[in-house]
């Protein structure tokens, strides 16, 4: 499996966004439980979240990243990238 990023921009005031958060960390803790998230943060004005995770492909990379409630409500943008880590 290659590993993906996926960054979530937040498009929504927040208050529109905070009763959501919850349910995106759970989002988060089900790729964790499922052995497929490798790392996940926020931005630290609150515009935005960063993860790793492991799919297949494309296609499921995008099914992956379109499955966040913040997307899912239209309070997000998204862009998923494959992600190659560099040996140094």
């Amino acid at each position: 499996m290659a590993t993906w990023v996926r960054t979530l921009l937040v498009t929504a005031l927040p208050t529109d966004v905070e009763p959501c958060l919850g349910e995106h960390l759970q989002h988060l803790r089900e790729l964790k439980v499922q052995g497929r998230l490798r790392a996940a943060g926020a931005f630290p004005r609150g515009d935005g979240y960063v993860d790793l995770f492991e799919a297949a492909d494309l296609l499921e990379a995008e099914e992956i990243a379109r499955t966040s409630p913040l997307v899912e409500r239209g309070l997000a943008a998204w862009t998923v990238r494959e992600w190659r880590e560099l040996a140094l």
